[in-house]
């Protein structure tokens, strides 16, 4: 089942069934309404062609933005972004979505199980020695690091500790610490913007089969499935060079980490990201 999801205005996350005959406008007749200079009574309609879900202007002074492109009617897929005068909504297909949101909330159950936990100052306390006295802390740790190239160097010797403790395969072990190095450091460049007045909280936990680590920044976040579709779409070098430019994520770092994660989710906001890897290399 297709939805679109509103990503703006007073109906932000409302979502409506997309269905043949549902149309968007300023007009009555429009199960998707909104008022705005050039919306259109009917301003656009949705209609099935075989089994490709369709959407199309419904006058001649009507114009229809999907992924940024002015076209007159195209094939709506997952993940892809439309514009109607002034809303903006996201396609989302169930089928594809329902795996990833239960890994999402698998995440996000083991992450609200230890949002109690106590917060270590990095900059302040030995972790490296704490470890050592503690076995706990070698399975379950979270840990508070201001975002500078120090501590976060610190950061990732501390967690490579831990993870060569944990049993898991070294060719794994490569594939976390490139994840962690990635992603903490995008929180750093790209989340504070070098900002060295802000922190950057970690939380690492050993799973048993799996170990899981989550990174939280100060910044705004940023629209990850857009990310995530655009880099699935071009040329990971293509996709670094664009976000380069417009001073976004990577797309050669995004797709390593895409590639080396067994899993990978965002909150919604894009501020908090937590990924895990397997211990083991399949059999």
């Amino acid at each position: 089942m297709l939805k679109l999801e509103v990503l703006n205005t007073a109906f932000k996350g409302k979502q409506f069934r997309v269905k043949a005959g549902l149309k968007i406008g300023s007009g009555p007749d429009c199960q998707i309404r909104a008022q705005a200079d050039g919306m259109q009574e009917v301003h656009v309609r949705f209609y099935d062609d075989g089994p490709r879900h369709m959407v199309e202007i419904a006058s001649d002074k009507a114009h229809l933005f999907v992924n940024g492109k002015d076209v007159m009617r195209g094939e709506i897929r997952h993940n892809d972004q439309i514009t109607v005068g002034p809303l903006k909504l996201k396609v989302i297909d169930d089928a594809k979505v329902s795996q990833s949101a239960l890994r999402l909330d698998q995440l996000m159950a083991d992450f609200e199980a230890h949002s109690g936990d106590e917060v270590y100052d990095f900059a302040k306390e030995d972790l490296f020695y704490l470890s050592t006295k503690d076995p706990q802390l070698r399975q379950t740790v979270s840990f508070v690091i201001p975002s500078k190239d120090k501590f976060i160097d610190q950061s990732q010797v501390f967690l490579a500790r831990l993870v060569k403790q944990s049993g898991m395969d070294e060719s794994k072990i490569d594939a976390f610490m490139t994840c962690a190095k990635e992603l903490i450091l995008n929180a750093h460049r790209h989340g504070h913007k070098y900002d060295e007045s802000k922190k950057i909280v970690l939380r690492y936990r050993d799973l048993g089969d799996k170990l899981s680590l989550s990174i939280e920044d100060q910044g705004a976040g940023f629209d990850h499935g857009a990310v995530i579709d655009a880099m699935k779409k071009k040329d990971a070098a293509q996709a670094a060079r664009e976000r380069y430019q417009a001073g976004g994520f990577g797309g050669l770092g995004f797709k390593m980490i895409t590639n080396m994660a067994d899993t990978l989710a965002y909150n919604d906001s894009g501020n908090t990201v937590t990924y895990t890897v397997n211990k083991k290399e399949p059999e």
